[in-house]
């Protein structure tokens, strides 16, 4: 590989631990702050609103609802953006787009939640989650587009999967590059712990702190790809 590829596939990889970062951070304001819903992990949602559904808590189960529902079109919005350019490279530049899309997302969700207060009512509630899933969906679909194995950053059970069935195996042929996604596959996992953590901190201090951070971080990584991964 050579050393201007290596150092795109370098910049791609700390992107994508930001992008992490930031979705372990939006599933955990939903969670705290959204009423015990998760808008990235749609394992855990599902699990949710089969409880709802089988305890009779119907209110429960139409958050989860509401956050599939919204994580779904994100998807669909997300595959429909980077699905159509089919240009090769390390980041395409549609990822950057879809990116700049979620982060709109975002800011109406941030602004939505700051004129809905602490405590919505139940339209604004679902408004809200239904945002946060969408934006999620969205990265969702941008970072399945670059293609990077086991790197999924709104979910983790898919990468600590790979991350145990790459150091399991008996024989490699290129243990340089298997010792360097393995590590990358294990960052995905902390930093995703960490910004689940640090969501959790920062509600506690300043909403609008948390509400404005994972857009911050996304907003950086666009700029940050517009202009190293910009076509020649």
């Amino acid at each position: 590989m050579s050393e201007t590829a290596s150092r795109a596939t370098r910049t791609r990889d700390s992107l994508l631990l930001a992008l992490s970062f930031a979705a372990g951070y939006v599933d955990a304001l939903g969670y705290l702050g959204l009423n015990r819903v998760l808008t990235a992990n749609m394992t855990g949602n599902t699990v949710l609103l089969a409880i709802g559904l089988a305890q009779l808590d119907f209110d429960a189960a139409a958050r989860s609802s509401v956050a599939l529902a919204g994580f779904l079109a994100g998807a669909a919005v997300g595959a429909w953006i980077v699905e159509r350019d089919r240009a090769e490279g390390v980041w395409p530049r549609a990822v950057t787009l879809a990116l700049t899309v979620e982060s709109v997302i975002l800011c109406v969700f941030a602004a939505g939640w700051q004129s809905a207060g602490d405590a919505p009512a139940p339209l604004p509630l679902a408004i809200l989650i239904g945002l946060a899933a969408l934006g999620m969906g969205v990265q969702s679909a941008a970072v399945r587009r670059l293609e990077v194995s086991g790197i999924a950053t709104t979910y983790i059970t898919g990468t600590l999967t790979q991350l145990v069935a790459r150091f399991m195996r008996p024989t490699a042929q290129n243990g340089d590059s298997i010792s360097r996604h393995g590590l990358l596959l294990g960052a995905v996992w902390i930093v995703y712990f960490g910004g689940a953590a640090a969501a959790a901190i920062d509600l506690r201090l300043s909403a609008l702190v948390a509400q404005l951070l994972p857009i911050a971080i996304i907003v950086c990584v666009v700029v940050i790809a517009a202009i190293i991964f910009r076509p020649s």
